[in-house]
């Protein structure tokens, strides 16, 4: 095992090729955000990282990332595939595992390792629970490899509470093997946005003050379509003031909802925007009379804090994650019950905005830090190095 630094802290591996955008369009996702942000905490903490990257395929040819100080040989996905059915471990890995104490696997892919431990980062099981919400291609062999990865961690993170009962029954991990690991809040959501951000993206994008807003990606499980329907159910006058933004690129599922939203390119009320830089997300949500999330399932719902952290009003379904992560804070709705959804819009859009109320918006996500998130992860790493399990 490699030796550690810092007065002992473990070496930590990890997956650096979620953060080489040449692998997401160009932009981080939510994975490779998780993974910069607890990067940046750890390095905080003292820890030293290494980013282990992992090949991919494309064409004829392997491409390995460019964000990575060490790299597994071969694609994880042919390794956990050859590796499950032979009862293996990671072939060529010898080079990764001298140079850490422990692999932290934050993309699903997780090695089997001979000589180091492995942490894996398992935000939902929403593809074994609703493979109906998942990209149909190979389903029930990705779900097969999902089970398979997350038997050969020594150590599981949960990012809340509410998906620990899903792992267990969908992956099948036993809860001791579980530990939990609320995500953060980035600080720059809770500074106000520069007034030329806010001019920029109300000129260039025809956006208003005082408009709902939805953010993340646009397939099934986000249920837009009930969210439209709540919205022009809106009396003419609110629909006239307040604008329904959209901002969230095309995903897997939504065919039907991509040619309802082209269909209203060029209309004064509802309004996508496919990507958004982060900069003009920090304006969108300053400027959101509320930020409406009406989703059917999620692992944490972070766009939750951040909209709070913006001292945003937030409308969000009725599940046990998001009142977990929202606690009191938000206004909860049924996600099937247009009338009551939007009920609780055409009172956001009733409201003034109250400063006391955004305080206390502000206070309650206060209590998600990635600082925390960083030392309660250094904890489950050394829980294995010290081999206390």
């Amino acid at each position: 095992m490699a030796h550690s630094t810092r007065g002992g802290a473990p070496v930590v591996g990890l997956s650096g090729s979620v953060l080489d955008t040449r692998f997401s369009g160009g932009r981080l996702d939510g994975i490779g955000t998780y993974t910069l942000a607890l990067e940046r905490a750890l390095r905080g903490l003292g820890v030293t990282t290494r980013r282990v990257g992992t090949p991919r395929r494309r064409g004829a040819t392997i491409v390995m990332p460019e964000q990575a100080d060490l790299a597994f040989r071969l694609p994880l996905g042919w390794s956990m595939a050859a590796t499950a059915l032979a009862g293996l471990a990671t072939p060529f890995a010898s080079k990764v595992e001298r140079a850490i104490d422990v692999y932290h696997c934050t993309d699903y892919l997780i090695p089997r390792l001979r000589r180091t431990p492995v942490v894996a980062t398992l935000y939902d099981a929403i593809p074994l629970a609703h493979p109906e919400w998942a990209n149909q291609r190979l389903r029930s062999l990705k779900n097969w490899l999902l089970r398979s990865g997350a038997a050969d961690a020594d150590l599981v993170i949960a990012i809340s509470h509410a998906a620990v009962e899903d792992l267990v029954e969908h992956y099948k991990i036993p809860e001791a093997h579980i530990r939990i690991v609320p995500l953060g809040v980035d600080d720059e959501w809770f500074a106000a946005p520069s007034p030329s951000a806010v001019d920029a993206i109300c000129r260039t994008r025809g956006v208003r003050a005082g408009c709902f807003l939805f953010v993340g990606t646009l397939q099934p499980r986000k249920n837009l379509d009930a969210l439209i329907a709540a919205y022009d159910s809106l009396p003419a006058a609110v629909r006239s003031q307040h604008q329904l933004i959209i901002a969230g690129q095309y995903g897997w599922g939504a065919e039907h909802l991509r040619t309802v939203l082209e269909a209203r390119r060029g209309g004064r009320e509802v309004i996508w925007l496919d990507y958004v830089s982060r900069e003009e997300l920090h304006a969108l949500y300053a400027i959101a009379c509320a930020f409406v999330f009406p989703t059917l399932s999620e692992g944490f719902g972070l766009p939750v804090l951040e909209a709070m952290a913006s001292g945003t009003a937030v409308i969000a379904s009725d599940l046990p994650v998001l009142r977990e992560v929202a606690g009191s804070s938000a206004t909860f709705v049924h996600a099937h019950d247009v009338d009551q959804l939007a009920a609780a819009m055409d009172r956001a859009a009733n409201a003034s905005r109250d400063e006391a109320v955004a305080t206390q918006l502000r206070g309650w996500a206060r209590r998600f830090d990635w600082a925390a998130c960083a030392r309660r992860t250094l904890e489950v790493y050394e829980e294995l190095v010290s081999g206390s399990r």
